[in-house]
């Protein structure tokens, strides 16, 4: 049994080598900028590769997410656990349909030096993460974060409300966001 085991973990690390060698390639032709010791641990998916710079010595987790459309910024010596999502831009709910329509706000994310991200971690449009901060499993992050600062989830509360009379006049004239935003045709 102890043989079995040692062969199934070879393998995995053998194909953890396999797709970060894949992933490393794919996008380091494409990124902004990359730097030295890129570590891709497991399979990812990162768009808006023109927008993102990332420094040195910086290791994405598995079943990472990152929307780099808006601008992505990733400081030197960063570590991000397993299924951690970026996103740089967010759907215009003040559009011309319900809930959302097809256009987007972009706003660039910005990560410091020296910051370990932990797993199920997501970071909203406009956030700026201090160097040396630590993102705590399980929070969502959205504004600034201070150098040196540790964040831990934290418990759902009201952002702002959405424009009523806006709101108001789409739902009487019927206007609806369909796939993708696109506006609902019945």
């Amino acid at each position: 049994m102890i043989f079995i085991g040692r062969i199934l973990y070879y393998l995995k690390k053998a194909r953890n080598n396999l797709i970060h060698s894949y992933l490393a390639n794919k996008y380091s032709g494409r990124i902004k900028s990359i730097g030295a010791n890129v570590r891709f641990n497991g399979i990812s998916k990162i768009t808006g590769l023109n927008n993102l710079t990332i420094g040195n010595n910086v290791h994405i987790g598995e079943n990472a997410f990152f929307r780099a459309e808006g601008g992505l910024s990733i400081g030197d010596n960063t570590h991000f656990a397993r299924n951690v999502v970026i996103y740089t831009h967010n759907h215009n709910y003040e559009g011309e349909y319900l809930p959302y329509d097809d256009t987007f706000r972009f706003k660039k994310v910005t990560i410091g030096k020296n910051v370990w991200v932990g797993i199920n971690v997501t970071i909203l449009p406009g956030t700026i993460i201090g160097d040396g901060a630590i993102i705590g499993a399980g929070a969502t992050i959205l504004g600034q974060v201070e150098p040196m600062e540790i964040i831990g989830a934290i418990v759902g509360e009201k952002i702002k409300s959405r424009d009523k009379k806006h709101y108001e006049k789409l739902e009487a004239e019927k206007k609806y966001g369909g796939k993708n935003g696109q506006q609902y045709e019945k």
